[in-house]
Order: C-alpha cells, then structure tokens, then sequence
C-alpha cells in the first residue's frame, strides 16, 4: 500500500470520509504528507493538552461556522453527530461561531464608519 493510500486510511478512520482537501492535495505526494502530519500534530497536541476529542471538533465547527466553510461544518457536524454529541453543544458551537464572525464584521465596518464621520 502507498504512503498516501495508507494516510488515506487514517483521514477516513477520523472523519469517516476523505475531505475534498486531502484528495485534492494528494496530487502533490509531499505537500500531501505536510499537510497531513500538520493536521496530525495539531490534533495529537491538543489532544495531549486536556483538549478532547469533543473539544477539538466542537472548536472546529464554531471556527468553520466563522469562516463559512460549508464542507468542513458539514464534516465536522457528522462526526459529532456519529460519536452521538448532545445536538446542542453543536448547535451552541455554530452560535459561538457566528457571533464572532459577525462581532469582527461589525467591529471593521464600525470602525471605519467613525473613522469617516469623525474627521475634520
């Protein structure tokens, strides 16, 4: 078995899929395997400081929620749905999100705004 397909085993036993991303970067074998030992080590060190697995991926689905990254709510989502997470804590996660994504929006636009009328 390849490098890659065997990587491949492991994203799947993980997300329970491969994402887009990974198929995709796999064209390119060593920015594939750095971007896989990357996502790795992040999760191995969060893991390894007090972060749990539940943690780690309701963290993911408010960021995601943030960035608007549909694939990666809908990824994340699922996982938490198959490992039978409360419904809210995702949904709470999603709201958290949100808000700070709307919160930085409405910081920028608010800023400039004063900025405009504010000068001389």
């Amino acid at each position: 078995m390849s490098e890659i397909n065997s990587i491949f085993e492991r994203i799947k036993g993980y997300y329970g899929i491969i994402p887009l991303i990974f198929q995709t970067l796999s064209r390119n074998p060593d920015l594939f395997e750095a971007y896989f030992e990357k996502s790795q080590a992040l999760i191995v060190n969060s893991l390894s400081s007090n972060l749990s697995f539940e943690e780690i991926e309701l963290i993911s689905i408010g960021a995601a929620a943030a960035l608007g990254s549909e694939h990666c709510l809908e990824t994340h989502i699922k996982i938490l749905k198959d490992h039978d997470i409360d419904k809210e804590k995702v949904f709470n996660a999603i709201l958290l999100g949100s808000m700070i994504a709307e919160t930085s929006s409405l910081s920028k636009s608010l800023r400039i705004f004063e900025e405009v009328y504010n000068r001389t």
